[in-house]
């Protein structure tokens, strides 16, 4: 299953069981950001630099909340 529809069922469910939106508003936050972050992931990517001492996605999305 791709990680949209998996992050967005478990929200769907975390959901239903909390009788609160703020799940489903999380995840559409969250793909948003890594939609406007694929740009400057591909063309860092397509440059060949060294990447490891890079930062997890995960981190730096959590920081803008």
């Amino acid at each position: 299953m791709p990680a949209f529809e998996q992050d967005w069922a478990r929200a769907l469910e975390d959901s239903r069981h909390s009788y609160s939106l703020s799940p489903l508003h999380d995840v559409v936050r969250t793909w948003q950001a890594r939609l406007e972050a694929a740009p400057a992931v591909d063309a860092f990517e397509a440059s060949g630099r060294d990447d490891a001492d890079g930062v997890d996605l995960a981190d730096i999305l959590d920081s803008r909340r």
